[in-house]
């Protein structure tokens, strides 16, 4: 009986060891798996970070994206084809970029064009005679021909100065007309004459300033006496010095900084139409170039100057004839 029993206890005991035994085997295949698992979890946290990697990565490649900046044709915005030139880059499926901040003109520049355009500026012009002078003779209508200037009585051999900075454009001397006289183009647009000079004192090219010398008065050329003819021109624009100057005092009139364009024009056309009207010599038959320069109290010269016609040749009758423009 003991010996039945000590079997069966040993038995019991062997029995209890391969059950645990067993057990501890099933542990072990649970546990496996689980490390697999772990290890393959990061594996795959692995293989999951490499594209991070590369995605960071890219935007520090600079050498590439500065190749592919470099394909890009580049238009600056000031040149003056840079609509037509992107225009044919569209067309030609170019990739284009504008460059550079167009230019604007600056809005002072453009108020100060408007004042040049719509007035003139006397308000610097030095008047040519340095001491009170009368007018001997106005601008306008005289024996049938336009006087474009006025005569000033001046003492002979006295300075005739500059009235503007400018180029002198012409000095000579003309028989028939202005005898020695000089022309001077001012940097404002206007041009101013002095004439039967007794003598020239600049020559053409010759930069002058207001005060400058430009002659001495005389009475040369067609003259009677000894006086200043002095003549105020803007293009093909006759302007009458009494509109800026003040005769006999000789000084400058009140408000000459800002004289109307617009009013020295009318008053050139207005006194064209009255030239028109009143200096227009209509040819009759037996006329010559002799009795109509006599008319117009000018030379032959002047009279087939002003008129295109050739020295001695016949009129014809009807034919009209200016004494001056």
């Amino acid at each position: 009986m003991i010996l039945a029993s000590r079997h069966s206890w040993a038995r019991l005991v062997a029995a209890i060891a391969f059950t645990v035994a067993c057990m501890n085997v099933h542990v072990d295949a649970k546990q496996a798996p689980q490390k697999k698992q772990k290890t393959t979890a990061v594996k795959s946290n692995t293989k999951k970070s490499k594209p991070a990697t590369k995605t960071t990565a890219k935007p520090k490649e600079k050498p590439k994206e500065a190749a592919s900046d470099s394909s890009v044709v580049k238009i600056d915005a000031n040149d003056p084809k840079a609509f037509t030139k992107a225009i044919l880059l569209d067309k030609q499926g170019v990739e284009f970029e504008v460059v550079g901040e167009e230019k604007q003109p600056a809005p002072k520049l453009v108020v100060k064009e408007k004042v040049q355009e719509d007035f003139f500026d006397f308000s610097m012009m030095l008047v040519p005679v340095t001491h009170p002078a009368p007018i001997a003779s106005k601008y306008g209508m005289r024996d049938h021909r336009l006087h474009r200037g006025v005569d000033v009585s001046v003492i002979k051999d006295e300075p005739i100065l500059a009235a503007f900075p400018g180029v002198v454009s012409m000095a000579k001397y003309n028989k028939g007309g202005y005898g020695h006289y000089v022309v001077v183009d001012h940097e404002n647009g206007l041009q101013t004459l002095y004439g039967h000079l007794s003598e020239r004192l600049v020559k053409i090219g010759d930069r002058v300033y207001p005060g400058d010398i430009v002659g001495l008065a005389g009475n040369s050329g067609r003259s009677s006496g000894a006086h200043l003819h002095f003549e105020i021109h803007y293009g093909e624009i006759n302007i009458d010095p009494e509109t800026i100057v003040d005769f006999p005092n000789w000084d400058l009139k009140p408000g000459v900084a800002r004289v109307s364009k617009k009013s020295i024009v009318r008053a050139h056309y207005n006194m064209q139409r009255k030239l028109k009207k009143e200096g227009t010599y209509v040819v009759k038959k037996g006329d010559t170039q002799g009795k109509v320069a006599k008319w117009f109290n000018i030379s032959i010269e002047a009279l087939c100057r002003i008129n295109n016609l050739q020295p001695g040749a016949p009129l014809k009758a009807g034919q009209k004839l200016l004494g001056s423009k």
